[in-house]
């Protein structure tokens, strides 16, 4: 049987602080996340949903995870395995292709916070086609801007700037439509966020819109 494991727990490439009562990003990067700003960085839109795992054993999907939580298709809500089935169906999950292990990636739909993609059933995206298929390309530009900045405050300043506009590839592709701003959450077309990948060694940070100081809303503690 295939050993089951939580997913990783995904830092912010810039230290956080509570200020006047606000936890916040602040201008500092943190070393260990210095690649974000050089050609090994691969920047992929982050969707808003909940965590979703399979374990595949010969070929068979053999259990569904919530987190670390096996989910009894016979007991639990029922659009936990209607997402996936919408993958297979959509041949972004192709189970007896792949090696046997577990697979990670985000369950969006109807019953999934709020709906911000305005689906009428649940999808389940698995991290290793999102990060394919759903990267922002504008990237390399920021990367190219950020070169000449000596300073985290002036790379910071770059990166806040665009999250204040930061829409979200998927949605995009659903036909959402419409102009982000700072004052917007994730509704419309903004995007929650952006998972940053090491093209050589896998490591990973994310930020979202909601650890910067001017995001209206609630904010994740995490």
């Amino acid at each position: 049987m295939a050993k089951i494991f939580d997913f990783p727990k995904i830092e912010s490439p810039f230290e956080r602080q509570e200020i006047d009562g606000i936890y916040q990003v602040i201008p500092k990067l943190k070393e260990e996340y210095r690649w974000i700003f050089t050609k090994d960085c691969l920047a992929v839109t982050k969707v808003d949903g909940t965590n979703l795992s399979v374990i595949i054993e010969n070929g068979k999907i053999t259990k569904i995870l919530n987190r670390m939580n096996v989910i009894d298709i016979w007991k639990s809500n029922s659009y936990f395995y209607e997402g996936i089935k919408w993958a297979i169906n959509s041949k972004v999950f192709i189970p007896e292709l792949l090696l046997d292990g577990q697979y990670w990636g985000e369950l969006i739909g109807k019953r999934i916070n709020g709906n911000p993609y305005r689906l009428e059933e649940h999808r389940w995206l698995p991290f290793d086609w999102f990060k394919e298929k759903y990267y922002f390309k504008f990237w390399e530009e920021i990367i190219k801007e950020c070169e000449n900045k000596s300073s985290d405050k002036e790379k910071f300043e770059v990166v806040e700037e665009t999250f204040k506009k930061l829409w979200c590839i998927y949605k995009r592709q659903l036909g959402i439509k419409g102009e982000v701003t700072e004052n917007m959450k994730f509704e419309g077309l903004a995007s929650e966020g952006i998972v940053f990948y090491n093209r050589k060694n896998g490591q990973m940070c994310k930020l979202r819109r909601d650890m910067f100081k001017w995001f209206k809303g609630n904010k994740h503690k995490e």
